[in-house]
């Protein structure tokens, strides 16, 4: 019986018998007792009622365990997969070849039972594999389709009781990785789904008290330890106590040459680069830098963790001598990714001054950066430190300030709207300048490579100027309440024209109106060809502050006309309605909200005083020298806007006064 079941396992699985429905139904509910009595009767698997023959012989009782489910599951499969204990014993013991055999996937019966949880079945799987022949000890080690053991789909899965099984029976499993010694372990797998059980059974010694034999190889050289210093400290603590490969990994570091410490870093993870720091790395450890140069501390700066960074400088003395490849410190990495928090934690911190003016391999300092990248608080937070020296030049003779009123040159050529930056900042400062007399003849952007996005945002603005400008021009003939019919005094004037709140809807439908409709003509100027390239630029300015202007009017007017709708019977309905109108004109216009400016005010004033907020260093030749210096000025630019705003809030707690004191005004 041996021999023809043998001969039918290497008969190869397309020639293999199919199974029936009835055993079928008997390995999928476990009925051990119908099975023992199928195998009593000799019962043969048989397709078209003709029963299969290997090589001429009769079948012999018990061949029909030979036969596979669709997807080439043997009945061992089936019986694994589902847990059946009884089951799993019976066959192993009529068919212990089965224990060996693949489906179509290339999975044993082993890596069934360990995808499943089922660790008596995994136990007796295991049994059999070393009762049998070299074959089915070789499959303890088998791969499927992916590259996995049974042990790699334990943990995949999830199955910690079977990982704890198979770790004490077949420790060698955890040596073997996905596509070889470069690919994922299983230890780097567990590391990576923060199971510390798991990590713990793989680690534990073996039997005879040796090391455990596991992998700690994982993706683009990658260790277990670089992804256990984002999964947790337990995790962590269990990987260095594995003796004594763990605290080797400490400075194993991956394809990008990051060391754990550097993924603990950028990760935030302040107890696990304390634990690194403290229990087994030296000065050395957090003195590695990757293939750019740069140090734990850079990445940590680099991603704002500024505890991180504090205790990483307490653990370097020379931290300002730690720079990258391109001679950045510290400070100019946080300064490079706008990290605020960081960099307020430097200016606060007279230890780390030496990092204020640091120059890198092109000669910029913190502050170049910040101006070059376009970050007004960081630049706020320089300048607001008096140590910071504005004046120092980079290697191609620029100061700050010289950056600042390139890239300004550079967005009026290209025909760009003029934001708030540093740069103003630092004209309110009187900052060094070497450009003097010498910006004109820096190369310029054509005017016809001007991008696109000019053209679309003067097209927008003109929609919004003309659709408020029809809107308000609609409202002032139809407006809330009526008209006085022609039979009576007064005829044709408004019905409401008495109360305050007309008055108001009638001064904000004119100054909307009026707002919209020069703004159209504007941005209509401002796209004409034939105007000169500098007009056309401010004509376009002119229309973006306008359109806002309007919108705010607008919305003043709707709230209230609404007012004159509800009339005095329903005030709290009219509150809600001015609330509701007041945070669309705070939450549609944040260009209004001064505490966004604060900062750089604070910086003017400490600097500069008095004058540099006015813009005002010496007396003004004329009265339009005056307006043209006090129109570029902190106070003009930061408090134009929000006076608008400020008028309508007073205008609409007014109203809401009178409509509960006067209800009739």
């Amino acid at each position: 019986m041996a021999a023809v079941l043998t001969a039918a396992v290497e008969f190869g699985p397309d020639h293999k018998m199919t199974l029936d429905a009835e055993l079928l139904l008997v390995l999928t509910a476990g009925d051990k007792v119908r099975m023992e009595a199928m195998l009593s009767n000799g019962r043969q698997q048989t397709t078209g009622q003709v029963a299969i023959n290997v090589h001429a012989m009769a079948p012999a009782p018990g061949c029909f365990l030979l036969g596979v489910a669709s997807n080439g599951n043997t009945e061992l499969h089936l019986v694994a997969s589902r847990g059946h204990v009884e089951l799993a014993t019976l066959l192993c013991e009529r068919a212990p070849s089965l224990v060996a055999t693949r489906n179509r996937c290339l999975d044993t019966p082993l890596h069934c039972a360990a995808k499943a949880g089922h660790m008596d079945v995994a136990a007796i799987l295991l049994s059999a594999m070393r009762a049998g022949g070299a074959d089915e000890e070789a499959a303890l080690l088998a791969r499927n389709q992916t590259g996995a053991t049974a042990l790699y789909e334990a943990v995949r899965h999830g199955r910690a009781g079977v990982v704890d099984l198979l770790m004490t029976e077949v420790p060698d499993m955890s040596s073997v990785a996905i596509d070889g010694d470069g690919g994922v372990s299983p230890l780097y797998l567990a590391a990576s789904t923060k199971s510390v059980q798991m990590v713990r059974h793989l680690l534990r010694p073996s039997r005879n008290g040796t090391p455990s034999p596991a992998s700690f190889s994982g993706p683009e050289g990658r260790t277990a330890l670089h992804v256990a210093a984002t999964a947790g400290k337990e995790i962590v603590q269990a990987i260095l106590g594995w003796e004594p490969k763990g605290p080797t990994l400490l400075t194993r570091v991956d394809s990008s040459g990051r060391t754990p410490l550097h993924f603990a870093a950028f990760y935030g993870a302040l107890d696990i680069v304390k634990l690194f720091l403290d229990d087994h790395a030296s000065l050395r450890l957090a003195t590695i830098s990757d293939n750019d140069g740069s140090f734990p501390v850079h990445t940590a700066a680099m991603v704002g963790e500024t505890r991180t960074v504090c205790e990483l400088i307490k653990r370097c003395p020379n931290y300002y001598e730690l720079v990258d490849d391109k001679g950045r410190n510290l400070l100019h990495r946080a300064v490079e990714h706008g990290q605020d928090s960081v960099v307020r934690h430097i200016c606060q911190n007279d230890k780390l001054a030496m990092l204020l003016n640091a120059t890198d391999s092109e000669g910029n300092t913190p502050l170049h950066l910040a101006v070059q990248g376009g970050y007004p608080g960081i630049v706020s937070l320089l300048l607001a430190t008096l140590s910071v020296d504005m004046g120092i030049t980079n290697k191609d003779g620029l100061t700050a300030r010289d950056l600042s009123r390139l890239a300004r040159a550079h967005e009026v050529a290209r025909g760009s709207s003029l934001g708030y930056d540093g740069g103003d900042c630092l004209y309110w400062l009187r900052a060094p300048s070497t450009l003097d007399g010498v910006l004109r003849f820096y190369e310029k952007p054509a005017e016809e490579d001007a991008p696109a996005e000019g053209d679309d945002m003067t097209k927008s603005g003109t929609i919004a100027s003309v659709l408020i400008a029809t809107v308000a021009f609609a409202a002032a003939f139809t407006v809330p309440g009526g008209f006085v019919a022609d039979d009576h005094a007064h005829a044709g004037t408004a019905v409401l024209a008495r109360r305050f709140a007309f008055r108001a809807f009638v001064v904000s439908d004119t100054v909307a109106f009026v707002c919209s409709i020069v703004a159209t003509c504007f941005h209509i100027y401002g796209s004409a060809r034939e105007i000169p390239h500098g007009h056309r630029l401010w004509y376009n300015l002119l229309a973006s502050g306008l359109v806002p202007v309007g919108s705010q009017f607008m919305i003043a007017a709707f709230a209230f006309g609404f007012h004159l709708v509800l009339g005095s019977v329903n005030r709290w309905l009219i509150v809600f309605m001015y609330i509701f109108s007041l945070a669309s004109v705070l939450f549609c216009f944040p260009g209004i909200w001064v505490p966004l400016r604060l900062g750089l005010g604070k910086v003017v004033w400490r600097r500069a005083g008095w004058r540099g907020l006015v813009n005002i260093y010496e007396r003004p030749s004329s009265l339009s020298h005056f307006l043209f210096l006090f129109r570029r000025s902190f106070l003009f630019l930061n408090f134009r806007r929000p006076l608008f705003v400020l008028l309508i809030s007073a205008t609409f707690v007014v109203a809401i006064v009178l409509s509960i004191a006067l209800p009739n005004y």
